[in-house]
């Protein structure tokens, strides 16, 4: 198996169809109907573009003479097992492959690395990028690395597997997944790297003393001089000024060079809370000496990483503007829920929503998004609330929808009526509610809004939810006529997102019949590739996620993952990027 980061540009894959079709529906006139209409809100179970596959059933595994005993259930003996047969008695699973996820609670197979070498499995982790935009992205490698596996494939082990995926999930801002990783795999911190992960994560994470009730005993189990540090950081957090002299003389001694964290340090030691001067780029063990010391910072540097950013955020000192830019940042590299941002917010003054509604119609701003909800959740009249919740929607992104800003305004909309007095914000609600994974809610909505759509009344707003709805399987595209959509839409302006649009669908419901992958050639079972494929999405995708990917591009790798039998992650994904390209009032 190679991995490989240019896969989905090869010649002649799953697309050089899907190409053809996007333009043909949109060049040719509307498809026929189908001899007996369907309903285009189904009232048992969603009606899907296309035939769905039967589901997938991975095929027993070959046996493995390398294979793990692990991986295979033995019986337990008693008097009724037959003579000549040797039994043997489960073994306790290894605890680098636990996790708190399986396939009945949003978890993988615990198969999913049958097959793969130990080598490219650890490769594929360890590629795992930080700062995930996308929360279908950050949603599906979550519940990739937390799933509980049986096996890995052969080779040498060079890193604790269930270090490595905690190093992952602390890049993508999962500090829950991670100390709950921790919890089922207490071997974590035996691992450098992934004790220094977790050491900062608990700490930026305001759970100083837990973090610091560490550093002790990391700091006698390895020799990085960044170990040193923590141990400064944490005798400032507290009060012990003593010991911070006596371990600056030990750092130079020992040939450290950062002047910058000894300046910070002794600042620190001696209480001097004038702002900070010349620091642009702090390394972690930086600002955390910062953030203990208390001191005001220039607004200019640049601070990065999920767990740091929603520090910022939490800081109270801080300058509201930079307090709500942090926790907008935050958010989007899942550093932080809703109930944090709302906790930040808590911090912005009210505004007068007819201002607020002026201010939206210029660049949308995080303070103009916090005082939107914050107005929007003090509203008690039902009509002034829609219109604030329009408001909002409006002035967010595609990510912030699918992700913690979008939570807090799905609370307030679940108190809209499914009343025809509703119906102007009815695409959006169903927007909201299919970006928050609730497909079974956003029916009604979706039936109210086509009813609007019907009678020539919503403007061309069901035209950016109808396709949305069909990735979900909850509408048909052939219900639609193509000429008219692109109208709605835009006209000609709109036809290169239009065909980009009918792509994705295309590859969400055919690509089933496309080759198999790349990662699972050498015969590995289909079954048995689903954490490299999923990785291999995650990594052609990168921090930008699926909105403003390539649309060939994003249809080989939703082809992929539909393929491997991960057609809900499929979904999420495509589904994302096609609420990207139809945002509402782009």
């Amino acid at each position: 198996m190679t991995v490989s980061s240019n896969r989905h540009r090869r010649p002649g894959g799953p697309l050089s169809g899907i190409a053809a079709l996007g333009l043909t529906l949109l060049a040719g006139p509307a498809l026929a109907q189908q001899a007996e209409p369907v309903p285009s809100i189904p009232t048992g179970a969603p009606v899907s573009l296309f035939p769905s596959p039967p589901p997938a059933t991975d095929p027993a595994p070959a046996p493995d003479a390398a294979a793990s005993p692990d991986a295979a259930a033995a019986p337990t003996a008693d008097a009724r097992s037959p003579k000549g047969v040797m039994v043997e008695e489960l073994k306790a699973q290894d605890p680098e492959l636990a996790g708190t996820l399986g396939p009945d609670n949003g978890g993988l197979p615990p198969d999913l690395w049958h097959g793969l070498p130990r080598a490219d499995v650890e490769a594929l982790v360890a590629g795992i990028p930080a700062g995930l935009t996308s929360p279908a992205l950050r949603d599906m490698t979550r519940g990739l690395l937390l799933t509980s596996a049986d096996g890995l494939g052969a080779g040498e082990k060079t890193r604790n597997f269930a270090a490595l995926r905690t190093e992952a999930l602390l890049r993508i801002g999962d500090a829950d997944g991670a100390d709950a990783l921790r919890n089922v795999a207490p071997a974590v911190l035996e691992d450098e790297g992934a004790a220094l992960a977790w050491l900062e994560m608990r700490f930026f994470a305001g759970d100083r003393q837990s973090a610091c009730d560490q550093v002790p005993g990391l700091l006698s189990r390895f020799q990085h001089p960044v170990w040193q540090k923590w141990q400064i950081v944490c005798q400032i957090a507290n009060g012990q000024m003593d010991g911070v002299f006596l371990g600056l003389d030990l750092m130079r001694e020992q040939g450290d060079k950062d002047d910058l964290f000894a300046r910070l340090a002794e600042g620190a030691a001696n209480a001097v809370k004038t702002p900070v001067k010349g620091v642009l780029e702090p390394t972690p063990t930086q600002l955390a000496l910062i953030l203990v010391s208390g001191r005001p910072f220039p607004p200019e540097t640049k601070i990065s990483g999920a767990g740091p950013l929603a520090a910022l955020a939490r800081l109270g000192t801080l300058p509201v503007p930079q307090r709500l830019a942090a926790a907008e940042r935050a958010v989007a590299q899942g550093g932080l829920d809703g109930p944090g941002l709302l906790s930040v917010y808590e911090a912005v003054a009210d505004a007068d929503p007819k201002a607020l509604t002026v201010a939206a119609a210029k660049k949308p701003t995080p303070l103009l998004r916090a005082q939107l909800l914050k107005a929007l959740r003090a509203e008690p009249t039902p009509a002034a609330k829609a219109g604030l919740f329009k408001v909002a929607m409006l002035a967010s992104s595609t990510e912030q929808q699918a992700g913690a800003y979008g939570a807090l305004l799905l609370e307030e909309a679940r108190q809209f009526r499914l009343t025809v007095g509703f119906a102007s914000i009815a695409p959006l609600v169903a927007r909201l509610h299919l970006l928050q994974g609730e497909a079974t809610a956003a029916g009604p909505w979706i039936n109210l809004a086509r009813d609007d759509f019907n009678a020539s009344k919503d403007e061309g707003a069901f035209a950016r939810l109808w396709p949305l709805a069909a990735a979900h399987g909850l509408l048909r595209e052939t219900d639609f006529d193509r000429a008219r959509w692109v109208r709605d839409l835009g006209g000609d302006t709109a036809r290169d997102k239009a065909e980009e649009v009918l792509i994705l669908l295309t590859a969400l419901h055919g690509g089933k019949d496309a080759p198999l992958p790349p990662l699972a050639d050498g015969g590995a079972p289909p079954g048995q590739v689903k954490g490299a494929v999923l990785l291999d999405a995650v990594t052609a995708l990168g921090s930008d996620g699926a909105v403003g990917t390539p649309a060939f591009d994003l249809a080989a790798i939703l082809t992929d993952l539909t393929r491997a039998g991960l057609s809900d992650q499929a979904r999420q994904i495509g589904a994302e990027a096609i609420a990207g390209l139809l945002r509402p009032g782009a």
